[in-house]
């Protein structure tokens, strides 16, 4: 089947092409605020099938390499599974498709972009967990769940993987429906403390601070949990806040029974877009599952309905990638039944704020000392350059060697228009007042390798050729990451840049060049 596969500069997948528009964003104090909004995704998938039951190729392993080290798992967007591992039992049990026993089917889903999954155990023998779905045995035992873990980030070390971990059977009043822990006097007490063993017998994969059961742990950084399992909550057992992280169900969408599937969308929808626009510092934890027994089973509310007359209901999951592939921003960890290729590749699309990118002479840093720093040319700083005339009107931009204590000529500032932009752009100032600018060239835009001026600020007719679009994103560092920006002239569409023929040279040429996609 021909589809599109995660591949990416950074992080092993699909880049989005970024419209210019006005983007927000805290920069530091030379480039004052920057504006942030959501850009278009690239389309990873299509058709309902791409969403659902249709995991495709073994090729997402590794796509977590790419994301700057220091991004928090709640600034994260993280698909997972709801009840993982539930390959066995009737239509109203099994939520995921089999790949094999003995948590085979696990690691079919961490190749294929799995990093959140939701493990259900039994106690057994008043010494193991077994994995269940209700009264059901999944033929998987917990050490299976952390054998294969363990494998995968071996293998993949680059990566993590969040786990919802919940003692299934009640300890005390089940129904008919529900599992019995061996021995049936088990407490969760005793839970825990077989949990501390398994935690003991893979101590260098777990996150410790996550298994501690003494409190819930502040939410890391993805640097501090490659190559972990990281437990974001241990549910009913009778100290629910003494595991996980801090805030994990805080912002949680979990309607799990819902009478219509477009009211399990609606539900879904507005999580979703609560993470988008909600703090980096907040997590936010989606289930798309759902089930109404014995009306709809969960692989209805994920792949949809085919009615009687013909019509037809359309899935949660399809859905939910077609809404993922026209929106941008963090959406959090998102637990589905049944996922397919489409819609695995649309929620790890939405990490691209946080993939880093390598030096570009199209990406520039902006320093605390107001110098603006081309990123792949190290060293070398935008300077205002000599005036064209005793008038001083206007002259060229260049570039020099950054000096520890710049001089004015050295330094640059963003600021917002009080008129003539009606797209959110901003000014690129000089010292002395003056505007980064494009030569006017008769009204018609120049193309690439022209060089840039410094000229007096418009404020009366025509200003696009000094209005840029300042576009956030992450640079790549020895320690993990740092801002860069990318500006966009808000009149021809190009990028500031450096000349690469006079790169090494002192008063070089700054340029716009076309943009990278």
């Amino acid at each position: 089947m021909s589809r599109r596969t995660p591949h990416a500069d950074a992080a092993g997948s699909p880049r989005r092409l970024r419209r210019p528009a006005a983007l927000m964003a805290a920069a530091c104090l030379a480039l004052g605020a920057t504006l942030f909004a959501p850009a278009a995704a690239a389309a990873a998938g299509v058709t309902n099938t791409d969403a659902y039951r249709n995991l495709g190729q073994a090729d997402r392993a590794e796509w977590m390499w790419g994301i700057a080290g220091d991004t928090r798992l709640s600034n994260m967007s993280i698909p997972g599974t709801h009840d993982t591992l539930a390959i066995h039992g009737d239509v109203m049990v099994q939520t995921q498709e089999d790949y094999g026993d003995s948590a085979d089917t696990l690691t079919a889903q961490l190749d294929r972009g799995i990093r959140a999954i939701d493990i259900r155990v039994r106690v057994t023998e008043d010494q193991y967990f077994a994995v269940h779905h209700a009264k059901y045995y999944q033929e998987a035992n917990f050490d299976d769940v952390m054998t294969k873990a363990k494998a995968f980030l071996d293998k993949h070390p680059t990566e993590s993987i969040v786990m919802r971990l919940r003692a299934e059977c009640p300890f005390s009043n089940g129904g008919a429906f529900d599992c019995s822990n061996d021995p049936k006097s088990v407490t969760p007490e005793k839970a825990r403390s077989i949990f501390a063993g398994y935690v003991q017998k893979y101590a260098d994969h777990f996150y410790e601070p996550s298994v501690r059961g003494t409190g819930r742990a502040d939410v890391p950084t993805l640097d501090e949990v490659r190559r972990k399992v990281v437990l974001g909550g241990f549910d009913s057992v009778g100290a629910d806040d003494g595991y996980g992280l801090k805030g994990f169900d805080a912002h949680k969408e979990d309607h799990w029974a819902p009478s219509q599937i477009q009211d399990k969308w609606n539900y879904v929808k507005a999580n979703v877009n609560k993470a988008i626009t909600g703090s980096a510092d907040d997590v936010y934890l989606t289930y798309s599952s759902a089930s109404t027994s014995p009306l709809i089973d969960p692989y209805q509310f994920a792949g949809g309905l085919q009615l009687d007359d013909g019509a037809a209901i359309l899935g949660v999951n399809y859905q939910l990638m077609r809404h993922l592939n026209h929106s941008a921003g963090r959406v959090g960890i998102i637990m589905t039944d049944f996922p397919g290729w489409g819609l695995v590749n649309a929620i790890i699309d939405h990490n691209d704020d946080n993939m880093v990118k390598g030096g570009n002479r199209m990406t520039w840093l902006v320093n605390a000392d107001k110098t603006y720093a081309n990123s792949l040319y190290q060293g070398r700083c935008m300077v205002r350059g000599p005036e064209f005339d005793s008038s001083k009107t206007g002259g060229l931009v260049t570039q020099r060697p950054c000096q520890a204590s710049p001089p004015g000529s050295h330094q640059w500032g963003a600021e917002k228009p009080s008129a003539f932009d009606g797209k959110g752009h901003f000014s690129i100032k000089a010292a002395n007042g003056k505007c980064l600018t494009v030569p006017y060239n008769d009204g018609t835009p120049p193309g690439s390798g022209t060089q840039l001026f410094w000229w007096d600020c418009e404020t009366r007719w025509f200003s696009g050729s000094q209005m840029w679009n300042i576009i956030p994103t992450k640079l790549a560092t020895a320690t993990g990451s740092r801002p860069a920006y990318t500006f966009i002239n808000s009149w021809t569409g190009k990028c500031l840049s450096m000349d690469p023929a006079t790169a090494a040279t002192a008063g070089g040429k700054v340029t716009q060049e076309t943009c990278p996609k």
